[in-house]
């Protein structure tokens, strides 16, 4: 057994001699677990994508330091999300994502989204950021609706609860074009129609 073990240690030295040994990548990490994004309008299409660790370290450094109150999250969570929808755009082509619906009706709507889509993928975006330990005082909660026509036009929105005093607030990217903060607002105030100032709704 010695022997053997002798003659291994000698072969194992001499790959590392002649630089024949497997070396560990670290140039090309692991992409994280896949989800889904949807886009052109009421999720038509939906791309299964991942991101590399590099550019999940820009999504962390939006948390960092993890905050110590909830509304000090929830202003962390609105700069994580505009930061994903930069990352995620790039992938899926929906950079140039316009705000609100009727901005591209007389454009291609590939490359569009309305706020089906947007509340979709933000509640992914929420539930990402938690099973990574990233929010600690929220937890996302089913999308929400308002408008039907009869008090306004019809509009979805992402839903965080705040864990321990039960308030929810609509997370809004609807507002904004691709990579702006989304709103963070109570939910009885988004359900009462409540929209931006329009001259920050480009910005």
């Amino acid at each position: 057994m010695r022997y053997t073990q002798a003659i291994s240690l000698l072969l194992i030295l001499a790959l590392l001699a002649s630089g024949c040994a497997p070396m560990v990548k670290t140039d090309n990490i692991e992409p994280t677990t896949a989800f889904n994004v949807c886009y052109s309008y009421g999720c038509k299409k939906t791309q299964s994508i991942s991101l590399s660790e590099e550019q999940w370290h820009l999504i962390n450094q939006a948390f960092m330091p993890l905050a110590t109150t909830p509304s000090e999250e929830r202003h962390r969570l609105s700069m994580a999300i505009a930061e994903m929808e930069k990352i995620v755009g790039t992938i899926t082509q929906t950079e140039n994502d316009l705000p609100g619906t009727f901005a591209a009706l007389f454009k291609k709507l590939d490359d569009q989204m309305d706020c089906v889509d947007e509340a979709t993928n933000t509640t992914s975006y929420i539930k990402l950021f938690r099973e990574r330990g990233l929010i600690h005082f929220h937890q996302e909660e089913p999308r929400i609706n308002r408008g039907f026509f009869f008090n306004g036009w019809p509009h979805t929105s992402a839903v965080i609860e705040e864990i321990n005093t039960k308030k929810r607030f609509a997370v809004d990217s609807w507002f904004h074009k691709n990579g702006v903060r989304p709103e963070i607002i109570p939910v009885q105030l988004w359900y009462s129609g409540w929209h931006p100032d329009p001259k920050a709704i480009n910005n």
